[in-house]
């Protein structure tokens, strides 16, 4: 019997005696855009000893009675955020996983007033509902996590299996579970941040690997311009080096510039940054046998100022220059 049918096992047997719940998540899934907030609180339910067997994380957060992690804040029956809180709270605003909230119009007030008495009428039997769905034990609010993405997380850490959606930039139809026989599906991005996070290593090369299977010249710039980017050191290699295989693509030909002038607006944090990759990553194409990467210290900083062979990011094999030469005419 595999380790993954042992656990499942385990789980059933739980089940027959109640104990199969222990702990309740509650994450944001939606964006409001016009009011700068995440908001529409839902709920997972999980068993805790079926995460903690492979993810640390998970063992060290049900192990302390206070989350050392500052955006899981455990609550009893009322949270001040359960109502939202700001993007810049969240922390990802670009996140793919977060549904886009409808944004009222002129005709969607009007159907709002009118069916308000029936709204209030509905009041009781919802709190009832939601009452009924929360779990003594324990209650948690994750604030930086939308609720895809941790709800597939959980999935992966109880099955092993793991479903990405595409890239937003590849305009593609967003991707919906359609029934519990499939593993849900999240946004590689946002999951390559949650695995950071978590330090989950194995999901995180998994989710790196779809970002990259996602890119080609018609979305590279806008993803090198993406926040996430500016973020992580490891997309941002793979990225410039995406960009450099397209480098001479008409699209990339034709948009390139309008990234340079972003850049050279200060509209991206991380312009130099994309910049000084692109720039190595040129040296490494071109100039493969007098470039070797070579680290900066203190001993070789004091050696430039000597008058010692120059050194830095890149160490070339430098020479002295040769006596001039005087021509007879």
């Amino acid at each position: 019997m595999s380790s993954n049918q042992a656990r499942i096992n385990a789980l059933l047997r739980k089940s027959l005696l109640g104990e199969l719940l222990d702990t309740q998540f509650n994450l944001f899934s939606a964006r409001s855009k016009r009011e700068g907030h995440v908001t529409n609180l839902q709920a997972l339910f999980v068993n805790d000893e079926a995460l903690t067997t492979d993810s640390e994380y998970f063992s060290s957060l049900f192990s302390e009675k206070t989350p050392d992690d500052p955006t899981v804040v455990e609550f009893q029956d009322y949270h001040a955020c359960e109502g939202g809180i700001s993007l810049d709270e969240y922390g990802y605003a670009s996140d793919s996983d977060l549904d886009e909230e409808e944004e009222e119009t002129d005709e969607t007030v009007q159907d709002n007033e009118q069916c308000a008495e029936r709204v209030s009428r509905t009041v009781k039997d919802f709190s009832t509902k939601r009452a009924q769905r929360i779990i003594p034990s324990r209650r948690v609010l994750v604030t930086d996590t939308a609720f895809n993405t941790w709800q597939a997380l959980l999935d992966y850490l109880y099955t092993g299996e793991i479903v990405f959606a595409p890239l937003r930039s590849q305009a593609s139809k967003a991707v919906r579970r359609s029934s519990l026989d499939e593993a849900p599906p999240c946004s590689p991005k946002s999951m390559y941040r949650l695995a950071c996070k978590i330090k989950h290593v194995k999901l995180q090369a998994k989710a790196l690997a779809a970002i990259r299977s996602s890119l080609a010249e018609h979305n590279i710039l806008q993803e090198l311009s993406s926040s996430l980017t500016s973020r992580f050191p490891a997309i941002l290699e793979m990225e410039v080096e995406i960009l450099f295989q397209n480098i001479i693509t008409p699209t990339i030909m034709q948009d390139f510039p309008t990234l340079i002038q972003r850049i050279a607006g200060a509209d991206l944090p991380h312009g130099a940054d994309i910049l000084t990759k692109l720039h190595e990553r040129m040296l490494r194409q071109h100039y493969p046998r007098i470039l070797s990467p070579a680290n900066v210290s203190e001993k070789t900083f004091a050696s430039e100022c000597n008058g010692s062979s120059p050194s830095g990011p890149f160490k070339f094999n430098w020479e002295p220059p040769k006596k001039p030469v005087t021509v007879l005419w």
